[in-house]
């Protein structure tokens, strides 16, 4: 007799089985760890039932989470202490409920093909290679080898995730009045570290913080804010946005982050040249530059002049002009880098062989080599051609606004990535995989939509 798994009454008894098997496993590990992995592991269970009535529910939790969840400390290896956050837990968690839904409704598919699938299978398949040279020839120590290359696969488990749930529009804007929410939220937190005269962070980053990383963030949701504002939106979400956009450009310039203050500059040079409204994003550029000259933020313009230094030793030079401490220790740790790539010029020595390298390019050919640096080129590229084709093809004027932002926001993360590792930093591509997986899926939807106006008219 064939069992009809679509009754209420057998996902009644799926959800009660789910409850029960972790309610065990919960008291299993409940006392061998940290109240914060007690807490973390019983706000899981919750979500996961959250995720299996409402998957939209629990996608969103996780947008709030990519920023807004904390550290926790599971262990050590040489150099650095293993840590995973919270919404990495939340991803598992979600995911694993997902596929349980997916083995209950036939009619929910595992995996959709995307224009991306090629490239992101060839960029894992490479990192995995390279690190099982780099443990064999001893460049690698295994555990934290693996724990990083988990932390890369599990960005591309959620664009995976994304791609195989998103299926209307209205959706979409959910989860993008998501993603505004939570960049308010720690752009006001960011704005009340101003007068602590540091520099300012997002939550939950310790005490030194990453200013860097909240840099290339608020950079990537600025541009996805700006693109959507230079559509024929409502004069409602015109408002709304220009009230984000000034929320997070004040943050932005407290970061003292350099990396972030040239990546911007480039998304706005590519909102002129793919934008038909180039008097607007002048009249926008004026006035974001006439307002620093009024405001005159004094750590800004010092952090910027601090990188031009005078003559010393230990600094580099380009022509007469000497680049600070922090500047140069990048650009010698980029001379190791090409030193140490040149003795494994093929595949490299493995993620985290090469050391700490602090930009994302420098930092890959040393680890992947040039087959590696080849893939990452590879997938930043399709990444790129299809964004900007998607945006070509879209006519509603939400869609154009989406993938016009995230172009521009691309190319600033990747102007970012000359001198940090953005494309490896969670903070930064939980939301970048999460907006390229719903911009890779609008032809999908605008082409369902176009079907149901046909079937209506006819």
């Amino acid at each position: 007799m064939a069992v009809d798994w679509s009754n209420p009454k057998f996902r009644a008894i799926i959800i009660i089985a789910a409850i029960f098997i972790l309610g065990i496993f919960l008291g299993q590990v409940i006392t061998g760890y940290s109240y914060k992995i007690t807490l973390a592991l019983i706000l899981s269970a919750v979500i996961f039932i959250i995720t299996l009535v409402n998957t939209d529910a629990g996608l969103a939790i996780l947008i709030f989470s990519m920023l807004l969840s904390p550290e926790i400390i599971m262990g050590q290896v040489p150099g650095r202490d293993i840590v995973i956050r919270f919404d990495d837990i939340l991803l598992a968690v979600i995911t694993f409920a997902w596929l349980a839904k997916t083995a209950v409704n036939k009619g929910l598919a595992l995996f959709i093909k995307t224009p991306l699938n090629k490239a992101i299978g060839f960029y894992i398949l490479v990192c995995l290679i390279a690190t099982l040279q780099g443990i064999a020839l001893g460049y690698v120590v295994p555990a934290k080898g693996f724990f990083y290359l988990l932390r890369y696969i599990e960005y591309f488990l959620l664009f995976i995730l994304v791609v195989n749930h998103i299926h209307s529009r209205k959706q979409i804007e959910f989860f993008l009045r998501a993603f505004f929410i939570t960049c308010a939220l720690v752009s006001v937190y960011g704005i009340l570290q101003i007068p602590t005269g540091r520099r300012v962070s997002a939550p939950f980053e310790g005490e030194a913080g990453e200013p860097n990383t909240f840099g290339g963030y608020l950079l990537l949701i600025f541009c996805i804010a700006m693109g959507i504002f230079l559509q024929n939106v409502s004069k409602r979400l015109k408002i709304t946005l220009v009230g984000l956009c000034v929320l997070i450009i004040i943050p932005f310039f407290y970061t003292l982050s350099r990396a972030s203050y040239l990546g911007i500059i480039f998304s706005l040079l590519a909102f002129v040249v793919l934008s038909k409204r180039k008097a607007v994003l002048i009249t926008v550029a004026t006035a974001v530059l006439i307002s620093g000259i009024a405001i005159k933020p004094e750590t800004v313009f010092s952090r910027v002049k601090y990188t031009f230094q005078e003559k010393q030793n230990y600094l580099v030079r380009i022509g007469s002009t000497y680049l600070d401490a922090s500047a140069s220790a990048r650009i010698f740790s980029w001379e190791d880098g090409l030193k140490t790539w040149k003795k494994n010029p093929i595949l490299g020595r493995g993620i985290t062989g090469a050391g700490f390298i602090d930009g994302q390019y420098a930092r890959t050919l040393p680890e992947l080599g040039v087959i590696g640096l080849f893939a990452l080129l590879w997938l930043l590229w399709t990444i790129f051609k299809n964004s900007l084709s998607i945006h070509k093809r879209m006519n509603n004027e939400l869609d154009k606004g989406l993938t016009l932002g995230l172009t521009a926001g691309f190319i600033g993360l990747a102007i970012h990535a000359l001198t940090a590792n953005t494309f490896i930093i969670i903070r930064i591509m939980e939301p970048f995989w999460f907006l390229v997986g719903i911009i890779m899926m609008l032809p999908e939807i605008e082409h369902s939509e176009e079907e149901v106006t046909s079937l209506e008219k006819s």
